[in-house]
């Protein structure tokens, strides 16, 4: 669904006069059911996928391309920082 499409629902329950425990009631549903779905969306990797992740793994480190436990911290704290 687009989001047009999502603002013309949101608009639509805003247009009843909807008490807070109606909108928490509302709420609590669709929090349910987006759980529900999600639980289902969920697959575990199999053994090819577990092994080919590790096969690139294990290309990445040969190749050099890995950061040092240091780097990952400060390129983290440069991070947090942006949004301070």
């Amino acid at each position: 669904m687009t989001t047009a499409l999502l603002q013309n629902v949101w608009n639509g329950i805003l247009a009843y006069d909807l008490t807070p425990d109606n909108k928490r009631w509302l709420a609590e549903r669709l929090w349910q059911q987006a759980e529900e779905e999600s639980k289902e969306d969920i697959k575990p990797y199999t053994m090819a996928e577990l092994n080919a992740r590790i096969d690139r793994a294990e290309a990445s480190i040969a190749a050099g391309r890995v950061h040092s436990r240091d780097e990952i911290s400060r390129m983290m704290n440069d991070f947090v920082a942006q949004y301070e």
